[in-house]
């Protein structure tokens, strides 16, 4: 027996909102996203929607902070026994693979962060992997973030373009991906032994 949408809205939770929520965004993009979609999408009301959700900037925020949690379990998992410049790799390849394999999320947490405190709070397993594989580099503790932040920088610049489609046709595609991070990692490993001017 089908169930009344009376009895499909009764069983919403905040859960089933988010879920719903991140599979718009990874179907039509994080800006496609709103609460009238929403609500058409679980077969309810955009008032009922509320119950479970502040507002549209909340259920954005949302996606920004379960994206970035994500991401963080995912680098962590691939962290697991490894150190230094190798370390560096993995969890370089580790953000590739989950820029494609949820290109519109990724496009979502490298947004202005909406709930900037939650956001940061999320990306603690992110920043303490990037910080351990910097670290075991032998970089000194002052020189952590802003290393991190500039292999972030320069593999987010490819990944960027590749889910643009801008790369779309290059035949060495996989040639340059380590061709940026091998100059992402051997940057930050030649911190360690040239002296600063």
């Amino acid at each position: 027996m089908t169930a009344r949408p009376a009895e499909r809205r009764g069983r919403l939770d905040r859960e089933t909102v988010l879920a719903s929520a991140e599979s718009i965004v990874d179907r039509d993009g994080f800006d496609a996203l709103s609460m009238t979609l929403l609500a058409a999408e679980l077969d309810t009301r955009v008032s009922s929607l509320y119950n479970h959700v502040t507002n549209l900037e909340d259920l954005r925020s949302e996606i920004q902070v379960r994206a970035m949690s994500l991401l963080g379990r995912q680098v962590q998992r691939a962290a697991m026994g490894h150190a230094g410049a190798d370390g560096l790799r993995v969890l370089s390849h580790e953000l590739r693979a989950f820029a494609r394999a949820f290109p519109q999320r990724y496009a979502a947490l490298t947004r202005a962060p909406i709930d900037r405190d939650g956001f940061f709070a999320a990306a603690g397993d992110v920043i303490e992997a990037m910080g351990v594989m910097v670290r075991s580099t032998g970089l000194p503790e002052r020189q952590t973030i802003p290393t991190g932040m500039a292999i972030f920088s320069a593999l987010h610049g490819f990944v960027a373009l590749e889910a643009s489609g801008y790369f779309d046709g290059v035949p060495e595609l996989e040639d340059v991906f380590e061709q940026v991070v091998r100059g992402a990692v051997t940057a930050a490993v030649l911190e360690v032994t040239t002296p600063r001017g």
